[in-house]
């Protein structure tokens, strides 16, 4: 049975918030959302690669879009610092997260609209704006379920103080895939529709006295334009409330995600940024300290291996980690060990980057519980639970009465017509008068 004390009776305003949230860090280090994470950010890459595979041919532009979209290698000044001797200070990890490239908490956040961007953009040729296309439906589809899955978890764990096992979420978010996937596009294609409005006058420019007649109903066309921009601006902003509307409520539709998610921004918007930067600052420090241990484990590993293997042998090993080119000639069996080594070492050097993507998918399931609060003064615990979710809860169980209640008392039973006494033979019969 859940614990649902403190959840019911949060006070958004106090601590409680902040509580909550941190609580989605402890959550994002668990093995099924850890699962979910590192599976979904090596399938965002596999997409990317089959996408580059179709497209790309011999153009450096798509070869250096999907190295970028593929790459797991900190980038940037960043890299320079995480790549100095010694440990870095916390705020780093804060400071670098804020960074949208791959990775990072941000980077999950700008990853899905990226596409969107560029398309809108239509600054490039066909098959770059056909692989931003295919890349942006893959990076949907991935969140729609990795995604959706860690939500799942996050406002069942948050809100109720209920476990959700991995099985479980999958089918939750394969039940509701329709619902993530559709939720941000449905936004995205009525932008398209109101554009659409404008293609015809936008024809009718091309004629001088076109756009003579087209400029006396210009103030139309701001007002279309200014729709979009609004609908596109709260959809960047708001669309991680889409995961936590449809993890949490029992319709969780699109319409439904949809009108929550712009709801909440515009109603709510300073509380949203003040959950938002602490969340951030909070995952920061949770991926500094991930990162922190997951390298010194690689660096101890070596080192101590070094004590038998040589400074040599240890240092290839190195090279191969950090993807530096190999100045010797391997063997077929030191050349199989060092696969298998750097292999299991960039797996637990790749942990920072699925904590990015679960803490993400986490902290914003526990934001969407604090908002729908805010707002609608719906309490933490109210988190709609399928009856397959259910079916291994106790059942309530009545405390028996005290010694010293009385025991209630038993009605009598109702005599029944064959209860009742037959006639007495000796008696006299009515109207027989005695003698």
């Amino acid at each position: 049975m859940a614990d649902n004390t403190n959840n019911g009776g949060c006070d958004t305003n106090s601590c409680c918030g902040i509580s909550l949230l941190g609580r989605s860090l402890s959550l994002s280090l668990t093995i099924p959302v850890l699962i979910l994470a590192t599976v979904g950010t090596v399938l965002l890459s596999a997409g990317w690669l089959a996408g580059g595979k179709l497209l790309v041919g011999d153009s450096e532009d798509l070869k250096n879009i999907v190295t970028e979209k593929t790459s797991f290698e900190t980038s940037g000044e960043w890299a320079d610092k995480f790549a100095e001797p010694g440990h870095q200070p916390p705020w780093n990890g804060i400071w670098y997260n804020l960074q949208p490239q791959r990775g990072t908490i941000a980077g999950v956040y700008t990853e899905l609209f990226d596409p969107v961007h560029q398309v809108f953009a239509a600054e490039g040729s066909r098959r770059e704006l056909a692989l931003y296309t295919i890349g942006g439906l893959w990076t949907l589809l991935v969140y729609a379920l990795f995604g959706g899955a860690i939500s799942r978890i996050a406002v069942v764990q948050l809100g109720r103080g209920e476990r959700v096992g991995l099985t479980d979420a999958v089918r939750y978010s394969l039940g509701k895939i329709r619902s993530y996937f559709m939720a941000p596009l449905f936004v995205i294609v009525a932008t398209l529709l109101l554009a659409l409005l404008v293609f015809v006058p936008g024809l009718m420019m091309k004629l001088d006295i076109g756009t003579a007649i087209v400029s006396l109903g210009w103030i139309i066309v701001l007002i279309l334009a200014t729709a979009m921009t609004v609908l596109l601006l709260v959809l960047t902003l708001g669309w991680p409330l889409m995961w936590g509307t449809i993890s949490a409520e029992e319709t969780g539709d699109v319409f439904e995600a949809t009108s929550r998610s712009f709801s909440y921004t515009l109603q709510q918007p300073l509380k949203y940024a003040i959950y938002a930067i602490v969340a951030m600052m909070i995952g920061g420090v949770g991926w500094w300290l991930i990162e922190l241990v997951t390298s010194t484990v690689v660096d101890m590993s070596l080192w101590s291996v070094s004590w038998g293997a040589g400074a040599e042998r240890v240092s290839l090993i190195r090279d191969a980690i950090d993807n530096k080119p190999l100045v010797q000639d391997m063997s077929s069996p030191l050349n199989f060990g060092v696969t298998v080594i750097v292999f299991l070492s960039n797996l637990v050097l790749f942990l920072p980057f699925a904590f990015a993507f679960g803490f993400f998918f986490t902290a914003y399931g526990g934001i969407y519980l604090l908002l729908r609060k805010d707002a609608d003064q719906t309490e933490l615990d109210e988190v709609y639970m399928t009856t397959d979710e259910g079916q291994f809860e106790l059942p309530q169980l009545t405390p028996p009465p005290a010694a010293d209640d009385p025991a209630p008392a038993e009605e009598p039973a109702a005599e029944s017509a064959d209860d009742e006494p037959e006639p007495d033979d000796d008696q006299p019969d009515e109207g027989q008068s005695e003698g």
